[in-house]
């Protein structure tokens, strides 16, 4: 017998409640489902069903951890105890600058993926327009919105926990239509398996969209932006918790519908190709349901992408962390910048020197799954200066963490720095191709 829960008056104060004491995690949410994220775990879910869930399960587990790490150093640390400030002190400030130019150069990579997805779906829905006109639309956009605020952390909180929760929402809601396979998703879920001929760019961008260590790094500049201390710890784990299930949820979702739906008969290689797994909650309107959603999630991954590689790059250097200052918002226009100009050039190139008409966006979405992938190149000294900083105890006033904390700090950056390996070997050709160097 079906059994009808009807929120009750307790219920809607404690999540009303929760919604309110809650923030940082879900800023870094709203980066990691960005174009790249949802175009990745729906060409995953179309090429290979529900065979890879396992993966983005565990890339989504090992990203909670890490960012739940990142809090407690966020929290613990004194309010003028920074990241790189911690990584100048143990490793030298010539480490923590090239760090820093490495992770910026990463952010301008993702850049390079949401500009990209941006002008897939708008150049779907409005193909008399040049796709390259887009990217510089929503990177001036991007710009002016950054600069016009004085407090820019309580507006991009607020902004990203809708944006996420109503993707998490629609998501849902179509997944009610799909009819997924049940016995599926418990497979997919639960037995580790690497498909026979599986694309490793595909692979590697999934995990580098998922598992993003320069998101997780983000964190504590957020807690500290927020004004979290210690007094604070409960509800910064309420928000890690509640976060790293949307974000990781949502990504479930997308790939479990795309296998439903796509599998295998579907190749995602357009917008209006993923756009087809919401024919069933918005039939005719599938298309522009998805493609506005697409732009909603590049447009939060525009403003959080830059100020990440912005933050970090000012850090690095050895000016600070914060996001209201001056010299972030120039290094965040750079990212935006770089990424706009790379995505413009790819796009200049799978559509002829004009860019203009319905042109095919199969190279788009190939480079936006290379742009993922290729960001795992800038991972080594990102996990070097993770370790070091998630096993200082000074810069947490001595508290240590306990021997099964330790072995996930060490088996989350294996993973990474494996993934990183293989990107390295994969990445290349299909980089040299996209470039039409090889």
């Amino acid at each position: 017998m079906d059994v009808l829960i009807v929120p009750t008056d307790s219920m809607i104060k404690f999540f009303a409640s929760a919604l309110r004491h809650v923030g940082p995690a879900f800023v870094v949410g709203a980066c990691i489902i960005g174009p790249g994220s949802v175009t990745l775990m729906s060409r995953t879910g179309a090429l290979y069903g529900y065979s890879l869930l396992w993966l983005a399960i565990l890339s989504g587990a090992l990203m909670a951890g890490f960012i739940a790490l990142f809090m407690r150093f966020g929290v613990y640390s004194e309010a003028d105890t920074t990241v790189f400030g911690v990584v100048a002190a143990k490793l030298g400030r010539p480490f923590a600058v090239l760090c820093g130019l490495s992770l910026f150069l990463m952010c301008a990579t993702f850049q390079f993926g949401n500009c990209l997805g941006v002008s897939a779906s708008l150049g779907t829905l409005i193909p008399t327009i040049p796709r390259a006109m887009w990217p510089a639309v929503f990177t001036v956009a991007a710009i002016v919105f950054m600069f016009s605020l004085k407090r820019i952390y309580g507006i991009i909180e607020k902004l990203m926990m809708f944006l996420l929760l109503l993707m998490l929402l629609a998501f849902l809601v179509n997944l009610l239509w799909a009819r997924p396979s049940i016995a599926g998703i418990v497979a997919g879920a639960c037995i580790p398996t690497i498909p026979s001929g599986v694309d490793w760019v595909t692979v590697g961008g999934l995990v580098a969209t998922t598992f993003a260590i320069v998101a997780a790094m983000f964190q504590p500049y957020l807690v500290k932006a927020k004004g979290w201390t210690e007094k604070d710890l409960n509800n910064a784990t309420l928000d890690t918790v509640l976060a790293s299930v949307t974000y990781t949820l949502i990504g479930c979702v997308i790939m479990i519908t795309a296998a439903a739906v796509l599998h295998p008969h579907t190749t995602i290689d357009s917008a209006a190709a993923m756009a087809s797994q919401l024919q069933g909650a918005f039939g005719a309107q599938a298309k522009v349901v998805f493609c506005i959603g697409l732009c909603a999630a590049a447009f939060s991954s525009f403003i959080i992408a830059s100020l990440i590689g912005g933050v970090l790059l000012n850090d690095g250097l050895g000016f600070g962390g914060r996001l209201e200052s001056i010299p972030t918002k120039i290094f965040a226009s750079f990212v935006l910048l770089v990424g706009m100009a790379t995505s413009m050039s790819i796009i200049l190139l799978s559509s002829g020197s004009s860019g203009l008409g319905p042109a095919e966006t199969q190279i788009e979405v190939k480079a936006i799954a290379v742009a993922q992938a290729v960001t795992m190149l800038a991972v080594p000294m990102a996990t070097v200066a993770t370790v070091v900083v998630l096993l200082d105890r000074q810069a947490v006033k001595g508290r240590s963490l306990r021997l099964w904390v330790k072995v996930f700090i060490l088996f989350g950056s294996a993973v990474l720095l494996g993934i990183a390996f293989i990107m390295y070997l994969k990445v290349r050709p299909e980089l040299a191709a996209l470039l039409g160097l090889g």
